[in-house]
């Protein structure tokens, strides 16, 4: 296998062992949908370290841009291009699918794509520019992984759009092999022409960022109490080293939304008591 595979292997070995869907769970009442995803830490540590410098320049203005690690004819090629989408406060800087097929025959179907907010102003022009500094380094990956004929860790990076009134909201997905996803949310107000950031996201759910976060530890110290006692983990420093982890990634930086009927979501880490170290679930507060 080429070094990079084996690098990844090695990577998701150490961070997915053993994760997947939670079971017996007790429902928090708060709790809208269990994720359950791995914990993204290790993968993200791996991007950053690996990533080459791919990042683009493109703006909220139509540009074309390319990469490629193979300048022969059948390299694969990152067009980034300014798209008008069905919503008219969307646009795509990038929506390509296709199927590859690595050196070793395995055969898959990619589809990437890169949102843009649709409006010329400089907050959403820098808005922009961050999420495609976010997604692009990713896909570019992909796309030296398909030069080089080895096997794709992400096939599928994609997005979904949730408005209120004027504010809308772009949630990306980013998926790895073992269940484990990254996401991305950005938030900009139409009307007032301004991102909204996490804080202003609290503060207008009449919440400050201690609170919020005490209350998704406490989500989170819930259910996993509730699965420690199905495990019949009962020793308390074992409990508390548990819950740490998911602690120290509980910050006002978690991706979060106010969905169409103004309720905040959130993708909230949640200790686990087998697998990776914490699981995401979406929750409502």
């Amino acid at each position: 296998m080429k070094q990079r595979i084996f690098m990844y292997s090695v990577v998701l070995m150490l961070a997915l062992s053993g994760c997947g869907k939670s079971e017996g769970a007790t429902k928090n009442e708060e709790t809208i949908e269990s994720v359950t995803e791995a914990t993204t830490e290790t993968i993200t540590e791996a991007i950053t370290e690996t990533t080459t410098e791919t990042t683009t320049e493109a703006s909220n203005q139509a540009t074309t841009e390319a990469y490629s690690s193979d300048s022969g004819d059948d390299a694969h090629v990152i067009k980034l291009e300014l798209m008008e989408t069905d919503n008219p406060y969307i646009s795509e800087l990038m929506n390509e699918s296709g199927i590859y097929i690595d050196s070793l025959g395995n055969e898959a179907q990619y589809h990437y794509q890169i949102p843009q907010f649709n409006a010329n102003f400089e907050s959403a022009m820098s808005l922009n520019k961050r999420i495609t500094d976010d997604l692009y380094n990713i896909i570019a990956m992909e796309y030296e992984a398909m030069n080089k004929g080895t096997s794709l860790l992400n096939f599928n990076i994609t997005y979904d759009v949730v408005e209120y009134d004027k504010i809308v909201a772009i949630i990306a997905t980013v998926p790895y092999p073992g269940d484990t996803k990254l996401y991305f949310a950005y938030t900009y107000d139409f009307e007032n022409n301004k991102e909204i950031t996490n804080a202003e996201l609290l503060a207008m759910n009449n919440m400050s960022e201690q609170e919020f976060v005490e209350r998704a530890c406490k989500m989170g110290e819930k259910y996993f109490m509730d699965q420690a006692s199905i495990m019949g983990i009962t020793d308390e420093e074992e409990l508390n080293r548990y819950m740490e982890s998911a602690k120290e990634k509980t910050t006002i930086n978690l991706p979060m939304y106010y969905d169409e009927n103004k309720v905040l979501n959130v993708y909230v880490p949640f200790p686990s008591a087998a697998g990776a170290s914490y699981y995401y679930h979406l929750c409502r507060f």
